[in-house]
Parts: C-alpha cells; sequence; structure tokens
C-alpha cells in the first residue's frame, strides 16, 4: 500500500517539532544561566524551526491535493512558495543572531561558559543529527522536497551546534579568550546563511521556469534511442513544481506510419520514461512525421542517408 504523504508530512513534522520545542528551552535557559551567547543564539535558530514545521504542517494540506479544473497542473507551487518561506526565515534568523555576535564582539566579558552548556550542545547534536536521518528517510519515501529541506534544517541545527560545543570546551580551558563565544555564534550564523541559500535557490529557479533537471535531455535521448521506430526526440522542455516535474517534446516518426500506431508508440514510450524518473509526473508528446528535410544539414545525412542513426 502507498504512504499517504500528507500523513508522512504531519508526523515527520510533528516529532521534530516536539524535538524543537524540548532543545529550544533548554538551550536557551541554559544559555542563560552559564552566560554562552552562542548557545542562546543556538536555541533561536531551534525555535525558528517550529515556525517552518507550522508552514509544512500547513502547506502540505494544499501541495498534495490532485490536480483540478483551477489547478490543472496540480498544487506543487504552494510546496515552491513554503520552501521560500523556510528559507527567507531562516535568512532573517541568520542575520540577526549574527549582527547580535558582531555587536557583542568587541565587548569583553568576565563570563566564561560553565560545563552544561557544552552538554547540552552535545545533547542537541546528537537529537537533532538522528531527527535529521530520519526525516530525510520519509522524504524519500514520498519524495517531498518540503520535508528533505525540514530534514536540512535539523542537519543546521545539529551542525550549529558543533561550534558552540567547541567554544564552551576552549573557553573553560582558555578562559581569557572572551571572544570566542561570540566567534561560535558567527561561524552558527554563517551556517544558518549557507542552509537558507541552498533551499532559497532552487525555489527561485523553479519559479523563473528553469530547466527541471539539467541531465534529463540525455536521459529522454538514451530511451528514445532504445525504441527503433522512434526516429528522433527534440525541443525537449521541462520544468519543476514542488517535488514533481512536467515534460514535454517532439518525437519523429515514419511519415507512413498510422496514426494509430504512432499514438501507441508514444504512450508505451510515456508509460517507460514515467517509470524510469521518479519525480516525473506528466508528459506531452507531439507526434511529427520524420523526413531528410527535418535534418538536411546535417552533411552526414546526405551522405549515409536520413534513415541512418549514427548521424544524431
Amino acid at each position: 500500500m502507498a504512504d499517504n504523504p500528507v500523513k508522512v508530512i504531519q508526523r515527520a513534522t510533528w516529532v521534530g517539532s516536539i524535538a524543537n520545542v524540548s532543545l529550544a528551552v533548554l538551550k536557551i535557559t541554559i544559555g542563560k544561566i552559564t552566560g554562552s551567547q552562542a548557545l542562546v543564539a543556538d536555541g533561536v535558530h531551534s525555535f525558528s524551526d517550529l515556525i517552518t514545521d507550522t508552514a509544512i504542517l500547513i502547506g502540505s494540506r494544499y501541495w498534495t491535493a490532485p490536480a483540478d479544473k483551477g489547478h490543472p497542473y496540480g498544487h506543487g507551487r504552494f510546496e515552491t512558495f513554503t520552501n521560500i518561506f523556510i528559507g527567507v526565515l531562516l535568512l532573517i534568523v541568520g542575520i540577526g543572531i549574527g549582527w547580535d555576535s558582531l555587536s557583542a564582539l568587541g565587548h569583553e566579558t568576565n563570563a566564561v561558559p560553565g560545563m552544561l552548556a557544552f552538554w547540552a550542545a552535545i545533547a542537541s547534536i546528537v537529537v537533532k543529527e538522528v531527527l535529521y536521518r530520519w526525516t530525510v528517510i520519509q522524504a524519500k519515501r514520498i519524495n517531498s522536497r518540503s520535508l528533505h529541506a525540514n530534514a536540512w534544517h535539523h542537519r543546521t541545527d545539529a551542525l550549529s551546534s558543533l561550534p558552540v560545543a567547541v567554544a564552551v570546551i576552549a573557553n573553560y580551558i582558555f578562559p581569557d579568550l572572551h571572544y570566542l563565544d561570540q566567534v561560535a555564534a558567527l561561524i552558527v550564523t554563517a551556517m544558518i546563511l549557507k542552509a537558507a541559500f541552498e533551499i532559497l535557490w532552487p525555489a527561485i529557479m523553479e519559479l523563473a521556469e528553469a530547466q527541471a533537471d539539467e541531465d534529463i535531455e540525455a536521459k529522454i535521448q538514451g530511451y528514445a534511442s532504445e525504441v527503433p521506430k522512434i526516429k528522433e526526440v527534440h525541443a525537449i522542455r521541462s520544468r519543476r513544481t514542488g517535488s514533481t516535474i512536467l515534460l514535454d517534446f517532439h518525437m519523429l516518426v515514419d511519415p507512413d506510419m498510422r496514426v494509430e500506431d504512432a499514438h501507441t508508440i508514444s504512450e508505451n514510450f510515456k508509460s517507460h520514461i514515467l517509470a524510469q524518473i521518479d519525480e516525473l509526473v506528466d508528459v506531452i508528446i507531439h507526434i511529427e512525421p520524420y523526413t531528410c528535410a527535418e535534418r538536411v544539414i546535417n552533411p552526414c545525412c546526405e551522405e549515409k542517408g536520413c534513415d541512418d542513426k549514427s548521424c544524431d
């Protein structure tokens, strides 16, 4: 029985939300008690995950809905907008934490974060890394880019706790290096901004109607070469909508072939490529007659004949 995408997304997101609340409260509380600005910043990062969790819980009900009269290509762009929201939120959080860290960098403090801050950071690393790996598995089960983005949000939280732990230990050993905690907070900022860019850029490219997969043309050409009755495919175009890909191209067949036979070949070929490319959900094939006039610009065709596929 196929997995229900909405249930998988909501289960994974609720588990992540509970972990985020627990870790955020733990890190901010201990950060305040021990005087670790980096741990407080890391806790704020964990709290920001709650907003993205909420966006995914709401958005998943829309982008998983089937195509209808008002949305004939489906609702995948709702997932795109959710990814943009996640990326922008991370960007804002990262800039805010970075600004606070830079402001505090020039002000010395005698407070040295205690070892409790170290153990809080270690707990965060372990919990969030486990959560990342589990969420990635759930995302792959249903091929959800938003759930995968949220998984990377967990991984970023785990990685951002690493410099916090290192800074606490280093500050404990070398108490005169007051700036280590602020430096760790800046490293956390860099990690958050990197994650924001990696989530935002693909979503922006999708809205700009960029090619869905740079290798997809080579894949289609390869599959077509395995079917003798397909003379050629060209004008291959693809675009992404959320976690799915829409594809269209022209398929050239023998001009003397019956329309019914050409249609059968195109339907079989469509079924084949849909089975081969997981993200592909719809294919439009335009059938054209294959004639020498289509390839007269190729000198090889003039020498060997237009039916010689070695000229392709």
